[in-house]
């Protein structure tokens, strides 16, 4: 039974595995994909990464992967390559390239590895592998899609009883320097780390899954004024802190999703509820961001119906309400916005196709 346990969890945190193409009894290719119409009813650009206004966009969800995999014995090769969005085709990131080892109960692994974060870190750009059309803005956009590490971690599993699944894994991240992300319509942020370092808990049943994360870091942001072609990388280093708690439960047909996390610069939170249908999936959340003076910048709330057209093809139409908080200056926070909005609130409405194979 532990076997079975752990072959269903690794196939829950490498989905795109599940449509793979076997290349030879050791090797196999996988891929995903996602891409949608987005429209927003404000002038003002939504979501860091995404950047969708009032007018009709094709290609702001866009998303493209694909995934190597070799097993031989305890061995495990993995790599994964992503056209992340609002990138061009021709600057692909590699999301992640690792060595494992396993033996008994424990998992060795070394290279570029994800971060863990949340519930859905594993499969951040799998689109199919998630009920909403994106990942809930609030809670999965607090790191600004930062979403690996460089270096070493290790697993131990064990299983609590013949349905209760464990595992620990602490890890060890070395320095990188990462890419310049557009914060605002006139800045980005590239964030050099010195380290990071954490532990991820898991605790997984039948109908449900508890995943605990602490990681602390050191970095240096480096910020960039796009249209006065300004650099400044003379910024003192500081450390960063990050707790998270994510619980799903599935009750079948509704599965109930709640995540939460805190750091140093802002905090965090969403509950989400699918009901399954067949094929339909219609699901609703609503979350919360704040400030790191906790005060609250932004609420969400959506309601979407996901359709699974064929095994590996699935639909998403979806609508957000994103409202940006007043604070004590009488003043809007930026919320989800990239710039401070004339009109705090905005309607988000997408349609999503994605797929893996």
């Amino acid at each position: 039974m532990r076997k079975q346990l752990v072959v269903l969890c690794a196939a829950f945190m490498t989905l795109p595995a599940l449509a793979a193409i076997d290349i030879t009894d050791n090797f196999s290719v996988s891929g995903f994909g996602s891409t949608s119409w987005a429209r927003s009813d404000n002038s003002t650009p939504l979501l860091v990464n995404r950047e969708i206004a009032n007018e009709n966009c094709w290609d702001c969800d866009t998303v493209f992967g694909i995934q190597a995999d070799y097993y031989q014995g305890g061995l495990h090769a993995s790599a994964q390559v992503v056209k992340r969005p609002q990138k061009h085709w021709s600057e692909p990131h590699l999301e992640w390239a690792y060595l494992g080892y396993s033996f008994s109960d424990w998992q060795a692994t070394v290279g570029r590895q994800r971060l863990p974060y949340g519930l859905a870190s594993e499969y951040f750009y799998v689109g199919h592998a998630y009920t909403t059309a994106r990942l809930q803005q609030d809670y999965y956009n607090s790191l600004l899609g930062i979403t690996s590490y460089d270096g070493v971690s290790l697993k131990w599993n064990s299983s609590l009883n013949d349905s209760t699944l464990i595992s620990l894994v602490p890890f060890y991240g070395m320095g990188t320097d990462g890419e310049f992300i557009r914060y605002t319509s006139q800045l980005s942020l590239k964030f050099k780390s010195d380290y990071t370092y954490g532990v991820n808990g898991t605790l997984e049943g039948d109908q449900y899954k508890l995943n605990l994360v602490y990681f602390r870091s050191k970095y240096q942001e480096i910020a960039r004024f796009d249209q006065l072609g300004l650099v400044i990388d003379d910024t003192p280093k500081v450390h960063f802190e990050l707790y998270s708690l994510g619980f799903e439960y599935d009750f079948q047909p509704v599965k109930v999703t709640i995540e939460g996390q805190k750091n140093d610069e802002n905090a965090a939170w969403y509950l989400q509820a699918d009901y399954r249908l067949q094929s339909f999936v219609p699901y609703v959340s609503y979350g919360q961001s704040f400030n790191g003076d906790y005060d609250m910048t932004n609420d969400t709330y959506t309601v979407g119906l996901r359709y699974d057209l064929i095994y590996n093809v699935s639909l998403n139409a979806e609508w957000n309400r994103l409202q940006s908080q007043q604070n004590e200056n009488g003043t809007y926070y930026r919320g989800a916005f990239l710039d401070a909005p004339s009109e705090p609130s905005a309607n988000l409405y997408t349609v999503m196709v994605n797929f893996v194979f």
